[in-house]
């Protein structure tokens, strides 16, 4: 008996169904059209803005030197320090500071050049700001040193004016009603507008902020104070 065929293994399987492989998604065209929309806007912008930019800076550096904006110095606005009227205040700021006769009132660096020439006075403990108003007007806010002990100069007939770091004012400045540094020190060698490093004139301004005192003397002891309503302390150092 004829032996018979052998079948092929697993020929009567069922084929496996074929694996479905993922095709990438289309790219997104609408997307990509967008985002190019946005990004040339942006750029146009930006172009925009820097043109407008390099416009204006022309059109101010043009505006410079027109009449119309020129504002002389001694036009500007300010309350002067005691005992200095409003010209000489603004005539001794312009030779200081070497200032031109006329600032422009559009020009944008117009508050730090007014600002670094009035802190050159020895009067001008700081500048608030600086305004400008229609008609190119302008006006400068200042901060005055405000004096806090008399020192009595050596060899000298008029007593100087510190304020409470210690800065000579100017020689004008009054003395009337304040503490009063006693014996006579030397007299300064700074100039008005810069701190008189003395040490009896450093110790005797903080002292005079301390206390409410009429007259402080060195002596060999100390400090002796002598206040207002005639008390008299000592103290050390």
């Amino acid at each position: 008996m004829a032996g018979k065929r052998a079948k092929p293994k697993d020929a009567d399987a069922t084929p496996p169904e074929a694996v479905a492989v993922p095709t990438p998604a289309p790219r997104n065209r609408s997307a990509v059209r967008i985002a190019l929309k946005v990004v040339l806007a942006l750029a146009l912008v930006a172009g925009f803005v820097a043109g407008l930019a390099w416009v204006g800076e022309r059109a101010g550096l043009q505006l410079l030197g027109n009449p119309r904006y020129q504002v002389r110095v001694a036009d500007i606005q300010c309350d002067p320090p005691p005992g200095l009227d409003r010209t000489t205040f603004l005539t001794e700021i312009r030779y200081l500071s070497d200032l031109p006769a006329t600032v422009s009132s559009v020009d944008p660096a117009l508050s730090k050049t007014l600002s670094a020439a009035f802190a050159k006075h020895p009067w001008v403990a700081g500048v608030d700001g600086v305004e400008v108003f229609p008609e190119a007007g302008v006006r400068v806010n200042v901060r005055f040193r405000v004096p806090v002990l008399a020192v009595d100069v050596a060899g000298e007939a008029n007593r100087r004016a510190v304020d409470r770091d210690g800065v000579l004012l100017p020689s004008t400045a009054s003395v009337v009603g304040l503490p009063v540094l006693l014996p006579g020190v030397p007299a300064p060698t700074t100039p008005a507008g810069e701190m008189w490093p003395h040490p009896d004139v450093k110790r005797a301004v903080e002292l005079a902020q301390a206390y409410p005192a009429l007259k402080i003397e060195k002596t060999a002891k100390g400090w002796r104070i002598t206040t207002r309503d005639d008390r008299v302390l000592t103290v050390g150092g």
